[in-house]
């Protein structure tokens, strides 16, 4: 297993744990998994996008206009992106923590 999938399967633990999934019943775990890593990939995409290069950009483009699997995007991003875990788990930490607040009220 490489390092990627190591840190994949990591952070799918992660939000399992952080948002109860695992209480939910199992054909409402993979909806409630995938549901909530969207949202936060698309706090990553907020963040990595200006740290890209032009040329990088362009690659982007190219790479989703082939419609490619989500694996072919985060290999895109950690080749490009030297932080890029850090920026995942930060962003996880912030959809956590406003995830806590919100259970609270």
């Amino acid at each position: 297993m490489t390092t990627q999938n190591k840190i994949k399967d990591e952070l799918n633990k992660n939000i399992f744990e952080t948002f109860g999934i695992d209480e939910m019943p199992e054909d409402k775990q993979e909806e409630a998994i995938v549901s909530i890593g969207e949202i936060i990939f698309q706090s990553v995409l907020l963040r990595v996008l200006p740290m890209l290069k032009d040329e990088e950009l362009e690659q982007y483009q190219k790479l989703i206009e082939a419609n490619p699997e989500p694996d072919a995007v985060l290999d895109f991003f950690f080749e490009k992106i030297p932080n890029f875990m850090q920026v995942i788990a930060e962003e996880a930490e912030k959809m956590r923590k406003e995830y806590e607040k919100e259970s609270k009220q």
